[in-house]
C-alpha cells in the first residue's frame, strides 16, 4: 500500500513470532508503527481476544502507546474486544441485523454460525472504503467513497438476484449433487464465506459444500456444481480446476471481473462485475461478490420449500427474520 504502509495477516509465513506481544517490537521496528486491527462481530472471539490481551499487556507495560494500537470493528462496543480498542485504540461500531425476539432462536443461530451476514458484509464495505482513502492519500474521502461503494454494490445485487445466472444456478444447486467454491486471494476469501452459508442448506438436503484445493475436498463427479469467483479470469490454478471439472462432467457458474478469458470460456454460464482497477490498488470487485452471492441461500431456500422439502427450524427461522 502506499504511503509506507504494509498489511501483514497474522497467518503469513513471514509472521515474526508466534504471538503478537513477541512480533511487535519486531514489527515496530521493522516497519514504524503498529496497529492491530482486529474484525470481530461479537466482540469475543477467542484467538484475536487473546491477541489482543498480549499487545495490551505489552503496551501497558513498555508504556509505548504511541507506537501501538489496538482498532476494533465489531458490533458490539461493551464486548471484551470492543473495550480494548477503546482504550488502546479506536473501536468503529458496525450494526448486524437487529434480531427479532418472536422469530429467531438466537441459541439456535450461535451453533451455526448464520447471524453475521449483515455485520460481515457491512463492515467488510467499510474497510474497502478506507483502504481505497488510504491507498489514494485521502483519508477525508472514506464517506463518500463508502457511499459510492453501497450505491454500486446495491446495484450489482439488484442485477443479479434479477439475472437467468442467478436462476440457473438455483435450480443447478437444488438437485443432489456436491458444490464446489473456487478462487484464490481474495476471491478464496469470498468463495469461503459463500460455502459456509450455502453449506447449512446443502447439508439439510443431505449434500455438501466444499471450497476446491483445500486437504478435505473431494474429486468431482459428474453432476456436481463448481462456482467460480475470479476478477482477473485467468487465474492459472482455477483455470486448471475448472478445465478437470469440465473433464469429468461437471457445470461452472463464474462470477467474473473481466470478459473474454480463459475461465470464461470453461464455464457453462457466467455473470461479470467489471471493475477498472489500477495496478497495486484495492480492488472492489470482491466486496461486490461478496454482496452478489450473499442472498444464494435464501433463494435455495424458497426453491426447497416450493418442493414441499422440509428443512431443520434454525433455517427456516433464519429464512423468516431475514425476509420478514
Amino acid at each position: 500500500m502506499r504511503g509506507g504502509k504494509v498489511v501483514i495477516d497474522r497467518a503469513d509465513i513471514g509472521f515474526p513470532d508466534r504471538d503478537v506481544d513477541g512480533a511487535a517490537p519486531i514489527l515496530r521496528e521493522r516497519y514504524g508503527p503498529v496497529s492491530l486491527l482486529i474484525f470481530s462481530g461479537s466482540g469475543r472471539s477467542l484467538i484475536p481476544l487473546v491477541d489482543a490481551q498480549k499487545l495490551a499487556l505489552y503496551i501497558t507495560k513498555s508504556g509505548r502507546r504511541r507506537d501501538y494500537s489496538i482498532d476494533v470493528v465489531t458490533s458490539d462496543p461493551s464486548s471484551p474486544l470492543g473495550r480494548l480498542g477503546m482504550e488502546f485504540g479506536t473501536c468503529l461500531v458496525v450494526k448486524g441485523r437487529e434480531l427479532e425476539e418472536d422469530t429467531v432462536d438466537t441459541s439456535a443461530f450461535k451453533s451455526v454460525g448464520i447471524l453475521g451476514d449483515v455485520f460481515i458484509l457491512g463492515a467488510s464495505l467499510v474497510l474497502q472504503a478506507i483502504a481505497e482513502s488510504l491507498y489514494s492519500g485521502r483519508p477525508s474521502e472514506i464517506r463518500s467513497r463508502a457511499a459510492r461503494l453501497m450505491e454500486e454494490t446495491n446495484a450489482v445485487v439488484e442485477r443479479f438476484v434479477n439475472s437467468d445466472f442467478l436462476t440457473e444456478l438455483v435450480s443447478l444447486l437444488e438437485r443432489r449433487n456436491l458444490c464446489f467454491f473456487a478462487g484464490l486471494g481474495s476471491g478464496r476469501e469470498v468463495a469461503r464465506m459463500t460455502a459456509v452459508r450455502m453449506g447449512h442448506v446443502k447439508r439439510a438436503i443431505g449434500d455438501q459444500v466444499y471450497v476446491a484445493g483445500e486437504s478435505s475436498t473431494p474429486p468431482p463427479r459428474a453432476g456436481d456444481v463448481l462456482v467460480v469467483i475470479s476478477y482477473s479470469g485467468e487465474t492459472e490454478v482455477v483455470a486448471a480446476w475448472c478445465k478437470n471439472f469440465k473433464k469429468l462432467g461437471g457445470t461452472i457458474a463464474s462470477i467474473l471481473g473481466r470478459k473474454g478469458t480463459t475461465i470464461e470460456s470453461l464455464s457453462d454460464m457466467v455473470f461479470h462485475i467489471e471493475t477498472e482497477v489500477e495496478p497495486g490498488a484495492p480492488n472492489d470487485f470482491y466486496i461486490k461478490a461478496a454482496f452478489a452471492t450473499s442472498p444464494l441461500p435464501i433463494y435455495l431456500i424458497e426453491k426447497l420449500q416450493e418442493r414441499g422439502l422440509k428443512l431443520p427450524e434454525y433455517i427456516i427461522r433464519w429464512y423468516h427474520s431475514v425476509t420478514g
